[in-house]
């Protein structure tokens, strides 16, 4: 097998380049090219019209990125764990062990999957808007003076105490909550929030249906305990496209852990089988 391997340079947690090549070449992988993702991500799409192997190695972040460009093309995207959060790998059922990862690649098909989009913005995992985006901009901010852990604590805090509403149409219904997820696909909440197919068509969407901070807390509550899809003030519903409205034209919206700004309204949209993956 003959490959092109894409892994993040930056990403505290990767493994030297020439370490990483020797993984591969010792299992009888030949690796074409390395790319890093942050030096030369022009170079992958080169590679996409081609039907080439690409291997991601990399967290959910890096992943989503490949995959972002690979959709719609003959490549196949062999996805392996290399970050912090891993979730798209685990959820297909790839080895957790970078090392056994790579070696069971020989023995993978290839399929394909669904991704989702957010005004034309691709994710594999899930999406949010509310007090989650919130509370990661509030901690950007305040990282480098506190350190992580602090400013996380603060941020949550910061973000609940602001507290902001939204307007959500999903299937001419409309809502008003502060907080939404979009998943691709369906994720379990009564099985840890795994997801068991990713092939389905559907977006998933959880939103809290109050605007009472008494009701976020419970909650969180049942969060702790395991039994958040027994609270009376989550709805869920699956759809192949949602809308969301705000009042601002521009609201913060977090897509696969990363966050940045969209304009409003938010469209997301199932994106039937338009990845090849090899897992």
């Amino acid at each position: 097998m003959n490959i092109v391997v894409v892994y993040n340079g930056k990403s505290g947690s990767a493994l030297p380049k020439s370490e990483l090549e020797q993984l591969f070449t010792t299992n009888s992988i030949a690796v074409d090219k390395m790319i890093d993702i942050t030096v030369d991500a022009d170079s992958i799409k080169q590679h996409a019209t081609k039907g080439t192997v690409i291997a991601a190695v990399g967290g959910d972040g890096t992943i989503s990125s490949v995959a972002d460009m690979l959709h719609n093309t003959d490549a196949i995207l062999a996805p392996l764990p290399g970050g912090t959060l891993n979730h798209f790998t685990k959820d297909i059922g790839v080895d957790q062990d970078l090392g056994q990862a790579i070696r069971n690649l020989l023995l993978k098909r290839q399929k394909s999957v669904d991704l989702a989009s957010v005004n034309k913005t691709v994710f594999i995992n899930n999406s949010s808007i509310g007090l989650y985006p919130t509370s990661v901009r509030e901690r950007e901010q305040l990282q480098q003076s506190f350190g992580k852990w602090p400013s996380a604590v603060v941020a949550s805090i910061k973000a609940f105490v602001k507290f902001k509403h939204y307007s959500v149409t999903i299937n001419g219904q409309d809502y008003q909550t502060p907080f939404v997820f979009i998943g691709n696909n369906l994720y379990d909440l009564a099985d840890g929030a795994r997801r068991t197919s990713l092939s389905d068509g559907k977006l998933c969407v959880y939103l809290v249906a109050s605007n009472k901070r008494s009701s976020l807390l419970k909650i969180v509550g049942y969060a702790l305990f395991g039994s958040i899809h027994e609270s009376e003030d989550l709805l869920a519903f699956q759809s192949d496209q949602v809308t969301i409205h705000a009042k601002k034209s521009f609201i913060r919206v977090s897509r696969d852990g990363e966050t940045g700004t969209q304009e409003t309204p938010l469209v997301y949209k199932s994106l039937p089988q338009v990845l090849n993956v090899l897992y």
